[in-house]
């Protein structure tokens, strides 16, 4: 029989005196205050905008909507008080917009004796492929042409080429109103501004962006850049904003259209499709964006056919001579 020992049993270790602390549980948004509260900033902002949409939209308008450009006040005017802050105030709109990409794309594609009417402050200057821009006769186009009714602006265009082409004398300016006959002259005999005319000719491109939403006349100002575009192979090259393809859109642009002629001189909800149709040109290419509201148009002016004669006989018991009579289409116009 086994008998144990007292001595030899151990006793248990004495419990330890001090008990492992409990562990802290970390706090979930301690890394997350800041994005929330800026979050929470942006919702506010964001929803008070909205608010701030939906009750301007739905409010009803004291007053008709003006649409055709005969019942739009004039506010060409506004161009001259705005000038030296307008680059400013669409650069950031236009690049978001990519208004910016269509500008270069559509001056690339200007060539020959290039026209630029509502030049404006020059926006579409540096994207030009100039025949003198590296040194080189190369480039597409051989002189250059600008015309606006704003004198401040267009003083802000040449400023803009006397930075980008120092030296260079290869632009004329002009200011009038382009519609008004005998504003626009031929194209000069070379590059330099204080060349001759080539009298009796005719540009290979006219160019015009966001210009239609500000003239008076349009359709008149279309008819007149076809007077002075080569036939056939000239190009009129345009990038407007009008009425877009959805209602409500053009709800939209109605509402804020006159506040918006205020501001900067354009009447942003005309009927482009008609102008264009209205001006006798042929459409040569359509592309829009932006639901409609942004158009890229390229027009030229149809070669005009000679009138056709035709002779009727006499019928026998008429008394006197034949005489022709003129059977044509009728002209471009």
């Amino acid at each position: 029989m086994l008998v144990l020992r007292p001595s030899s049993i151990r006793p248990p270790p004495p419990p330890s005196m001090t008990s492992p602390a409990p562990k802290t549980r970390s706090n979930p948004l301690r890394y997350r205050t800041i994005p929330m509260l800026f979050g929470g900033v942006t919702l506010f902002i964001l929803s008070g905008y909205c608010t701030y949409l939906y009750v301007n939209l739905s409010r009803p308008v004291d007053h008709p909507v003006p649409i055709e450009a005969s019942s739009q006040s004039d506010v060409s005017k506004r161009y001259d008080a705005i000038a030296n802050t307008f680059d400013s105030s669409v650069d950031w709109t236009e690049k978001l917009m990519g208004i910016t990409r269509l500008r270069k794309k559509l001056a690339k594609e200007a060539k020959g004796d290039v026209l630029e009417v509502s030049m404006g402050t020059g926006r579409n200057l540096k994207f030009y492929d100039f025949e003198f821009k590296n040194g080189k006769a190369e480039g597409r186009v051989k002189s250059f042409t600008a015309i606006d009714k704003s004198p401040e602006m267009l003083e802000i265009a040449h400023e803009k080429f006397t930075a980008l082409y120092p030296g260079i004398l290869g632009v004329r300016w002009v200011i009038g109103h382009t519609a008004e006959e005998g504003i626009i002259p031929p194209p000069p005999k070379n590059v330099n501004e204080r060349s001759r005319n080539k009298v009796g000719e005719k540009y290979d491109t006219v160019v015009q962006t966001m210009g239609l939403c500000s003239v008076g006349d349009p359709v008149a100002l279309l008819k007149c850049l076809g007077n002075v575009v080569k036939e056939e192979e000239g190009r009129i090259l345009l990038l407007e904003h009008g009425r877009g393809r959805w209602q409500w859109l053009n709800g939209i642009l109605d509402k804020f259209a006159e506040g918006h002629a205020k501001e900067f001189g354009c009447w942003w909800n005309r009927d482009l499709s008609k102008v264009v149709s209205e001006s006798g040109l042929q459409l040569v290419t359509l592309d829009t964006w932006h639901g409609g509201t942004t158009y890229w148009i390229e027009l030229k002016k149809p070669k005009f056919e000679p009138a056709k004669v035709e002779v009727k006989a006499i019928q026998a018991n008429q008394i006197g001579t034949s005489e022709p009579k003129a059977v044509g289409k009728k002209g471009w116009w």
